[in-house]
């Protein structure tokens, strides 16, 4: 008697063991989360009607579509309209139309190829936004006598260095008589230039532009004989007010 019960236990235990094994034998699924889909926004083209409302020659349009590789979309600025309402509020911001822009990684060749006879027929080129190298860079075509009308067209300036857009450019105007140089890209509160002629010493003229917007200096460049290397290397210098 006692000899089955011993069997009988040993029977229910070989039993239990084989039946582990064949479960930790089981092939485990993990299931992997879905793929991350990043989607670009999609762009708002130029219509025909903001076309019509521009006004701009159509072969201008399509050399600028085909050099920059990318169809034309609508440039808008930010304007005030003054008027005065019943809650006492002097004005308000509405978007206007201005000119046309297209997303591209060749914004400097683009800029370069199209200035002069663009700036002939009464157009200025330029870099509204940039990319810094991750994203594409966006250059806008609008209305212009000069290159210092782009500062006016963006409404560059730095309020809080009480520098509004007309102190500016009565700077940059005065810096012409070290090295020639035009603007080539401007935001609320940057400005991009190119030189036609460098300045002979370039390292007074950096230091000129650190003292007139201390925000390029940081990390790199970290002082203004660094600042003066990186305006050799580039042919052009570079502000902004953060």
């Amino acid at each position: 008697m006692v000899m089955s019960i011993r069997r009988l236990f040993l029977s229910f235990s070989l039993i239990f063991f084989l039946g582990a094994s064949c479960r930790s034998e089981k092939t485990v699924e993990i299931k992997k989360p879905p793929p991350t889909v990043i989607a670009k926004p999609k762009l708002a083209l130029l219509t025909a009607e903001q076309r019509s409302e521009l006004a701009f020659p159509e072969e201008l349009i399509a050399k600028i579509e085909l050099d920059a590789g990318a169809e034309a979309e609508p440039f808008f600025v930010t304007v005030l309209m003054h008027t005065e309402n019943l809650k006492g509020e002097k004005g308000f911001e509405i978007k206007k139309l201005a000119g046309l822009s297209v997303h591209t990684r060749k914004a400097d060749e683009l800029i370069d190829s199209n200035r002069s006879w663009l700036r002939k027929r009464g157009f200025l080129i330029f870099k509204s936004q940039r990319g810094y190298g991750r994203l594409q860079d966006v250059v806008a075509v609008a209305r212009g006598n000069n290159s210092y009308d782009i500062l006016k067209v963006q409404g560059t300036e730095a309020p809080y260095c009480k520098l509004d857009t007309k102190s500016i450019i009565s700077w940059l105007k005065a810096r012409q008589q070290e090295g020639s140089f035009v603007v080539t890209g401007a935001g609320t509160d940057w400005i991009e230039t190119r030189f036609i002629k460098p300045p002979r010493n370039m390292r007074a003229f950096a230091a000129q532009v650190a003292a007139f917007a201390s925000d390029v200096l940081g990390q790199e460049p970290s002082d203004v004989k660094k600042l003066a290397e990186r305006m050799n290397q580039d042919n052009g210098f570079y502000m902004d007010w953060d």
